[in-house]
């Protein structure tokens, strides 16, 4: 089924619900200096498959090839070593030449692996120009296995052939990194993030078909701070 302008409404929905939930429970709404708490972060990356079934005798990792992706993450901070990300990314892994179905033998058909994620994310150290990091949170995750890697048809799933391929899935994310400040409210990164996709689903793809899945995520990114990061002035934390 080719993507339609209702679905891709749809999506812009969720990421507006998306963010508007990250907005309510972030505390400190109303407060003085609240925008300055706020960081902005863009990350192109790519996404390796590790581990989980395709179908009854393939793996995922069997099927792909390391795909690529952009993200971009809404930052607030909680105290200087402490973060919450509201994050939206699309991704894709593109299916290899001699796995894909039939069908599309003339395409480029792709694995798709959009993501909605709210982490929470700790600095070990504050005010240095290099700052290791840990991050661990989840979301939701509407993939789909697709004829293009942008639009396209959604193709069978391989053991039932009445059910689209895709499905949209709860999952976890846990990883580490490194931040490297440019200038106080500049600064790089460097992360490598695994997810563990619950996408299992004995109803719709059969018992012992597409199970659950572990893939790898390594982004290389830049953050811009809407005030300074590493703490805040001594005026603002008067005013609060």
């Amino acid at each position: 089924m080719v993507e339609t302008i209702a679905e891709r409404r749809n999506m812009s929905k969720r990421l507006i619900y998306f963010l508007m939930t990250f907005m309510i429970i972030a505390p400190g709404v109303g407060e003085a200096g609240f925008l300055n708490r706020f960081g902005l972060s863009l990350n192109p990356g790519t996404v390796l498959a590790l581990r989980g079934n395709y179908s009854d005798s393939k793996k995922l990792k069997d099927m792909v090839i390391p795909g690529a992706g952009l993200g971009l993450i809404l930052r607030y901070k909680i105290n200087e070593n402490f973060f919450i990300d509201a994050g939206y990314s699309y991704n894709w892994l593109f299916i290899k030449q001699d796995e894909r179905p039939s069908a599309y033998e003339a395409d480029k058909p792709a694995f798709v692996l959009p993501m909605y994620t709210l982490n929470g994310t700790f600095f070990f150290v504050s005010g240095h120009s290099l700052e290791p990091y840990v991050t661990l949170g989840g979301g939701l995750y509407p993939w789909r296995f697709s004829s293009e890697a942008i639009r396209g048809e959604v193709w069978s799933a391989p053991e039932n052939t009445e059910k689209e391929f895709s499905k949209s899935s709860l999952g976890l994310n846990g990883g580490v990194g490194i931040e490297l400040k440019i200038w106080s409210k500049l600064a790089v990164f460097a992360e490598a993030t695994y997810l563990y996709l619950f996408a299992k689903d004995e109803e719709k793809f059969g018992a012992g078909d597409f199970g659950n899945q572990g893939l790898l995520g390594i982004r290389l990114g830049m953050t811009v701070y809407f005030g300074r990061k590493e703490s805040l002035s001594v005026d603002e934390g008067q005013k609060q």
